[in-house]
């Protein structure tokens, strides 16, 4: 008795959840990982695009692209709570390591909004380069990194006093950026190329790249996508959406380990904490792959709402 209680307890404890956009769909969506599991959709308005989660999983922020607003979601009752406006198409969003600070990127003014948690409110807008469109926080660089579209750079704004403190040029469309866990790096894709590239925040750009095969370049310009290092920072996984593949890269020697056919045009990826688990939204499927790094293959399906876009993952709430 004691025995299947303690298993019991120890699979909930090694319990996920993400929660998905749903980009013509108007909603967020979640479901636990790794069974896949449905915790419902709550709407949050027009053409819903970046998701985040706070640190305790109570919290989902989702940027409205089409309502130049940010709604916060109770993740235990899927109910919006509130609506935060931000500049003109809110692409992607991003929490500060502590968790006191969500970052948003406008995509049609050039600017970064940065809203208190504890007040949902913005409590500053920082001009960055142009088409500004995914970031990521760095606790061991004390930054925020953004791709600039319109610029091919990167843009690093200071977490603490939200002045710019960088801007790095990767001479190419950039799309998504996973950075390494002492900061000093990032793996970046880019449009057109088949891979992705080493970038020095420091300064020096790109270095090196990733190649995951011919031709060097994807000529629909949507091969490599998604890009995610694992909580070890020992496997850089890439999306394909050119060949529905979620690909596993060495980062130590940048070569391919394997590859796991997901779902139809995959775009982004989150993994569980303990890093067993990668999470793939795959857009045409309208639904999101769950795979098992270390089996590397596909071992459940969550269906989503329309057209489903970012994803994160993290802590579940409560009785989930």
């Amino acid at each position: 008795m004691i025995a299947a209680f303690l298993l019991i307890a120890a699979q909930a404890s090694a319990s996920s959840c993400a929660n998905v956009t749903s980009f013509a769909g108007e909603d967020v969506c979640g479901f636990r990982v790794p069974d896949g599991k449905s915790l419902g959709c709550a709407q949050t308005g027009k053409k819903p695009h970046g998701v985040a989660l706070s640190p305790d999983g109570a919290r989902v922020y989702v940027s409205n692209e089409g309502l130049n607003s940010v709604a916060v979601v109770d993740a235990a009752t899927m109910k919006k709570l509130s609506e935060v406006p931000v500049g003109r198409e809110p692409n992607q969003i991003a929490l500060s390591p502590k968790g006191d600070r969500l970052w948003v990127t406008n995509h049609a003014d050039a600017t970064v909004s940065v809203i208190a948690t504890a007040t949902a409110a913005v409590e500053k807008t920082i001009a960055v380069g142009r088409e500004p469109h995914v970031m990521t926080t760095s606790a061991a660089r004390n930054a925020a990194i953004i791709t600039s579209e319109g610029d091919d750079a990167l843009d690093l704004v200071d977490l603490t006093t939200l002045e710019r403190v960088g801007h790095v040029p990767v001479f190419g469309f950039p799309r998504v950026l996973a950075v390494t866990p002492d900061g000093a790096t990032a793996f970046l894709t880019v449009r057109w190329l088949n891979g992705a590239l080493l970038v020095d925040l420091a300064g020096r750009g790109p270095y090196q790249r990733i190649a995951l095969g011919e031709p060097k370049f994807a000529p629909e310009g949507k091969d490599a996508h998604g890009i995610a290092l694992t909580p070890d920072a020992k496997m850089v996984l890439i999306t394909a959406q050119m060949t529905d593949q979620l690909t596993v890269v060495d980062r130590a020697s940048l070569k391919v380990l394997g590859r796991v056919h997901v779902g139809k045009n995959p775009n982004w990826i989150g993994l569980t904490p303990d890093g067993k688990y990668a999470v793939v939204s795959t857009t045409d499927d309208d639904s999101a792959s769950i795979v098992d790094l270390a089996a590397r293959k596909v071992v459940a399906v969550a269906h989503v709402g329309h057209q489903p876009k970012r994803l994160a993952v993290g802590r579940c709430p409560p009785g989930a």
